[in-house]
């Protein structure tokens, strides 16, 4: 039985890796390829406002989808994540995803070392679906992201303020089952806590 168990974990990290591997992938296509071709586009139309002949509107339009454009692709493999380690991809994913709405956040990171790549994969992804989640659904004044060890463990967790839900009756969309998918792939521990306006506590135990 813990032999079928290890088997079916070690399926789902692999499979969890090469779904990484292909964000990974197509992140640079989105850079490289489309990104490329609305930067030479924006230059285009940019000269052409410049001399009268395009209004201004258009313009706007071709910055904005250029902008949504670099940072899917960096969401969809932040290279801040491998260049700069877990810490500063974390500082950086809520800046990004709270950063256009008012609501206040506050990141507490401490770690004495860098965790391995597939641990610091984990974390960064469940962090994001749960800022996502919290910034999309939640209504929040105040996202708090803690991570720390604990014993031979990594700690992450995202605390919201908003108006939460119940967490045993609501159905399990893809983000929720995703994060929790995710933690049991790699032996961690996953909880969610949540209450209808009583915000939401979604944390994760990684053995390290």
């Amino acid at each position: 039985m813990l032999q079928e168990q290890d088997t079916l974990r070690d399926l789902a990290q692999r499979l969890w890796s090469q779904q990484e591997a292909e964000r990974a992938r197509l992140s640079q296509d989105l850079h490289d390829g489309l990104g490329q071709l609305l930067t030479a586009l924006t230059r285009r139309i940019q000269a052409a406002t410049d001399a009268g002949a395009v209004d201004s509107d258009i313009l706007n339009i071709a910055t904005q989808a250029l902008a949504d454009v670099r940072q899917l692709s960096r969401l969809m493999r932040p290279r801040i994540l491998d260049d700069l380690g877990l810490a500063a991809a974390l500082k950086w994913l809520v800046r990004t995803l709270c950063e256009s709405s008012p609501i206040q956040t506050a990141v507490e990171i401490d770690l004495e070392q860098q965790p391995d790549s597939a641990t610091a994969i984990l974390v960064f992804r469940i962090a994001q679906e749960a800022l996502t989640n919290a910034v999309r659904h939640g209504n929040p004044s105040l996202i708090s992201v803690y991570v720390s060890r604990v014993g031979k463990a990594l700690r992450l967790d995202v605390i919201d303020d908003g108006c939460g839900f119940n967490y045993a009756t609501t159905e399990q969309g893809m983000g929720l089952a995703s994060m929790r998918d995710r933690a049991a792939a790699f032996a961690a521990e996953f909880e969610i806590i949540s209450r209808p306006g009583g915000g939401c506590h979604v944390s994760v135990l990684v053995p390290v």
